[in-house]
């Protein structure tokens, strides 16, 4: 993201809308605000997601858990309201307003009739403009923050996956440590730290929100530039993008004792693929065939159904602004740990030499388009489609799209990916659980 949108000093109509698509509207305010809007009067309610480029890819070093510590406190009060006054304006109503820090984005989601459209939304935007981060709301929220890392420090996946990420991402990469932080990096955020980060990346060019439901595309226009229009714009926006992370040049295996545990933990991580790049509808497509489709997946057919390794095993292709994780996740008893290793690292040469079958083509499309129009049954479904396509730069009308993209990936496009995407010979392989005695 380059260049500063001039400054709304007051109530600007924004830009001319874009017709993308039907009932999908975009507009631009003058100050940077992605606004788009579509419109469905099957009831009287209206969903809200949006996205804030201000999650955990910009934490400085030493400092993560930085983006969600600030997401965390847009709820514990402002310069007009307490955190009690907060939650009650939005509860008094029946309605619903969150934001939730992750890894390249602070996500907003709210719910409501349409006739609280005007109230939600001048709730949210004192949230986002004017957090005042009190000290003692700051300890409480650091305790919470603090007490969810001690939790998934006791779980052998979490270490598992956490640890796998470490070492596919060296040291200052953005995707190197979890959104969540690590007890010392919490420990460490200051006050001074919280309104910093806010006050670099909290802005209306940063901002990209949604609207679906019982409203028309003006409405929302002047009630988006009633209530956010005057926000002034950042004097310098930091650009939404992860370098690249060059693969391992050989595997790295890390294991990770906790005694006492009656499941080990098995990762296997290699570097995937962005949101954006041409090809990740196959790489998707392959993942859904490895280990993404559950029962009907390879590794879960092979792994568990076959040989009896493990209690489940998944795959997960995470795609974002950057080449986000391949992992594989496996629950063994441990005394099975360099079984299910092998075993998987296995599987995955198999893909990656041969591809897959037609059958297996056939099963991967056939849960794909058949899920997708259920994601799209509810307007906060909608919603949250409409906010990664804009996010990513697939047009608004990706939805309408979607089913002909899936259609249209070829059994060599898949195979093509594997063998891109596929590295058993240079990948990340964590165990986490009591290993003593087992074979690993």
């Amino acid at each position: 993201m380059t260049g500063n949108p001039t400054p709304a000093l007051g109530f600007t109509p924004p830009s001319a809308p874009v017709e993308v698509a039907a009932r999908a509207t975009r507009f631009v305010l003058p100050n940077g605000l992605t606004l788009i809007v579509r419109e469905n009067h099957a009831n009287a309610t209206i969903a809200l997601q949006g996205a804030v480029k201000a999650g955990a890819i910009f934490d400085p070093p030493g400092k993560s858990g930085l983006a969600a510590f600030v997401a965390a406190m847009l709820d514990q009060g402002t310069r007009s309201a307490t955190a009690f006054e907060q939650a009650s304006k939005v509860e008094s109503l029946g309605a619903t307003l969150r934001f939730e820090g992750g890894l390249e984005t602070v996500s907003v989601s709210g719910n409501m009739l349409s006739e609280d459209l005007d109230a939600i939304l001048a709730a949210m935007a004192d949230a986002l403009r004017n957090p005042i981060f009190p000290p003692d709301e700051i300890e409480k929220i650091r305790g919470e923050l603090v007490t969810e890392v001690r939790i998934a420090e006791n779980s052998t996946a979490s270490v598992a996956s956490r640890r796998a990420n470490e070492l596919l991402y060296p040291e200052g990469h953005p995707y190197h440590f979890h959104p969540g932080g690590t007890e010392a990096s919490l420990a460490a955020v200051t006050r001074e730290d919280l309104a910093a980060f806010h006050a670099r990346h909290y802005g209306p060019g940063n901002l990209v929100l949604v609207l679906v439901g019982d409203l028309t595309p003006e409405q929302a226009s002047r009630s988006v530039t009633a209530a956010l229009g005057e926000w002034a714009p950042l004097v310098s926006v930091p650009p939404f993008q992860v370098p690249p992370s060059p693969a391992p040049s050989s595997t790295r295996r890390v294991d990770v004792m906790k005694p006492g545990k009656s499941q080990a933990d098995v990762v296997c991580a290699m570097p995937g693929v962005a949101r954006t790049a041409a090809d990740y509808d196959s790489a998707m497509m392959m993942n859904y065939v490895l280990g993404g489709g559950s029962l009907s997946s390879r590794l879960m057919d092979t792994l568990r159904d076959r040989q009896g390794l493990v209690y489940g095993v998944y795959s997960s292709l995470i795609g974002g602004i950057g080449a986000g994780p391949i992992q594989i996740r496996a629950g063994t008893n441990p005394k099975n740990a360099e079984r299910a290793v092998n075993a998987i690292l296995e599987q995955v040469t198999l893909l990656r030499d041969a591809g897959p079958t037609e059958e297996e083509m056939d099963a991967a499309k056939g849960f794909l388009t058949g899920v997708f129009p259920v994601r799209l049954e509810t307007n906060t479904g909608v919603a949250h489609q409409l906010v990664s396509a804009e996010l990513y730069g697939l047009g608004l009308d990706y939805i309408d799209r979607y089913l002909e993209l899936i259609r249209a990936v070829t059994t060599e496009n898949v195979t093509a990916a594997a063998r891109r995407y596929l590295r058993p010979d240079t990948c990340v392989l964590v165990v986490a659980g009591d290993l003593t005695g087992s074979n690993s």
